[in-house]
């Protein structure tokens, strides 16, 4: 009897002991000042927080799914704008288990702010679904690094003196393709990563960031999506996808232009339609006077016109401006001697540039083939020369 009621009282202590399924993340991160907060975050959204003292904290809570959050810690609570904040933390896929997260100090710990650049070192163990990322992310590291590295040089190669008009051509182009190449094989390894683990979560991620960088037409779009097992389609971040890859339909590879009502240099009522020539290679460039990128593009688009936009298969390119303020994007047109065809959406954001092709932000070009479809867009500086090499040749002087 004694050692029936000494199970019986076991078992109660033992069931009295288990807490409610959820994570608990339990964070180390020595030389953090006491009183410091820690957010978990959902990209902009914080969805908890906790208070560091003695260099350690703890986060609980409960998720549906392993989801990707941010847990940064805030060194600067009296600051408000983001540029100014120093946010230290990473990356972590929570799901519910115990989960630590630990670095060495707070100054090694990874930096997010502006104004502190650190790579940092964090260990997070604990997560099954964390570890499957960090396998991707060392798959696909090695091609980051290229493409970084390339786009680092070809700043000072190639657009830094563009801006003065000095054109580097061929060192551009070189490392153009070089960028291509490696995201070529990041994408390759992300479609390659949602195949082989459809039923995880982290594949869902994945797909999310394809949306930023691939180019899909839209049977692509319905591939990626079935790619993803059913279990997960009722989930956020599934929903999200479908919702990312709607907003990118309108310059899905393959798609036909799509018209719009603009307005000429002479403030005359005029259709897109009317400017883009079957029958030849067509680029429409959205830009606005106020974006500093846009007009940083222009020497470029001018090296390009004068190589690629007169004679025989000429390269048509129209320009179509933002601008809501004629008078500052007539103002432009006097200081950038554009001399192709230039034409404005007056109503700006709440034009039909955005409501039609809902682009996030310019300059975005996009590039037709002959019959007007979609064949390239989002291209600047070398980029739109290495397809305009790969379309009309190279006509570039050596």
């Amino acid at each position: 009897m004694k050692r029936l009621l000494y199970g019986i009282v076991c078992l109660g202590t033992l069931v009295a002991c288990q807490r409610e399924p959820g994570y608990k993340i339990s964070g180390s991160v020595p030389g953090t000042p006491d009183g410091m907060k820690v957010y978990l975050y959902n990209w902009n959204t914080p969805i908890d927080s906790s208070v560091v003292k003695g260099g350690k904290f703890v986060l609980t809570g409960k998720v549906d799914v392993p989801t990707r959050y941010q847990l940064l810690i805030d060194l600067s609570p009296d600051k408000v704008e983001s540029y100014e904040k120093d946010l230290r933390g990473s990356d972590v896929f929570v799901e519910n288990v115990d989960i630590t997260y630990e670095s060495p100090s707070i100054d090694s710990l990874p930096s997010r702010s502006f104004q502190r650049k650190v790579k940092g070192n964090v260990a997070v163990k604990g997560s099954l679904t964390h570890d499957l990322f960090l396998c991707y992310q060392e798959k696909i590291k090695p091609y980051r690094t290229k493409n970084s590295e390339a786009w680092n040089k070809y700043l000072k190669v190639y657009h830094i003196p563009a801006l003065d008009g000095v054109f580097n051509t061929r060192e551009g182009i070189a490392l153009a393709r070089e960028m291509n190449d490696a995201q070529k094989e990041i994408t390759r390894i992300q479609w390659d990563f949602i195949k082989a683990n459809p039923k995880s979560p982290v594949s869902v991620d994945v797909a999310q960031n394809m949306v930023y960088s691939a180019k899909f037409s839209k049977a692509e779009m319905e591939n990626l999506l079935q790619a993803i097992d059913p279990s997960l389609r009722e989930t956020a971040g599934y929903k999200q996808l479908q919702k990312s890859l709607e907003e990118i339909a309108p310059i899905a590879l393959g798609e036909k232009y799509k018209d719009l009502e603009l307005v000429d240099e002479n403030g005359k009522v005029v259709h897109l339609a009317d400017f883009v020539k079957p029958g030849q290679y067509n680029m429409v460039e959205f830009w606005a006077s106020w974006c500093g990128p846009c007009r940083g593009e222009i020497p470029h688009l001018r090296h390009v016109y004068d190589a690629y936009g007169k004679g025989k298969d000429a390269f048509n390119m129209i320009s179509v401006s933002i601008d809501d303020k004629e008078k500052d994007w007539k103002q432009a047109l006097k200081e950038e001697n554009m001399k192709w065809t230039q034409l404005c959406d007056l109503k700006g954001w709440k034009g039909e540039v955005i409501n039609k092709y809902k682009i996030q932000g310019v300059p975005f070009c996009l590039i037709l083939d002959k019959e007007g479809r979609i064949i390239d867009h989002g291209v600047r500086g070398s980029e739109l020369d290495v397809v305009l090499i790969k379309y009309l040749g190279d006509r570039y002087e050596e």
